[in-house]
């Protein structure tokens, strides 16, 4: 991160980023503190099934996936992007955040589905300008 690479982190990849890990017991557990929020485990499904993300107005194809997490993360970060759920789901999406070069999201993308938008996550400049 101090070198300004981007990090892609989905998932369990974004609860290790937090500053926080609250897990099912209810103990507090630090991480590494690259994201700011808290990530905690919880006890029912939270999420599930195919999701699209589409960024800045780019006109490239969406770049498709899916949720699946029982997790919940609370940060003061104001997501640059959700995800829309693929069926047409009342669902508010997946939060996608940016914070310095870290990206971070619940959502599990099939890169191959968008090959352009798959590389904007890995460029060094932030993929929603």
């Amino acid at each position: 991160m101090r070198a300004g690479k981007p990090v892609w982190a989905e998932c369990g990849g974004m609860m290790v980023l937090a500053d926080h890990l609250i897990d099912g017991t209810g103990a507090a557990h630090r991480m590494w503190g690259l994201l700011p929020g808290v990530a905690t485990v919880g006890r029912h499904l939270a999420a599930i099934g195919p999701h699209e993300l589409t960024l800045g107005g780019t006109g490239e194809a969406a770049l498709r996936g899916h949720s699946f997490h029982w997790s919940r993360f609370e940060s003061p970060l104001v997501p640059v992007a959700r995800t829309r759920p693929a069926h047409g789901e009342r669902a508010a999406g997946e939060p996608f955040y940016e914070h310095g070069s870290v990206r971070a999201s619940w959502f599990h993308p099939w890169l191959a589905s968008s090959p352009r938008l798959a590389a904007r996550l890995f460029d060094a400049a932030p993929p929603t300008s």
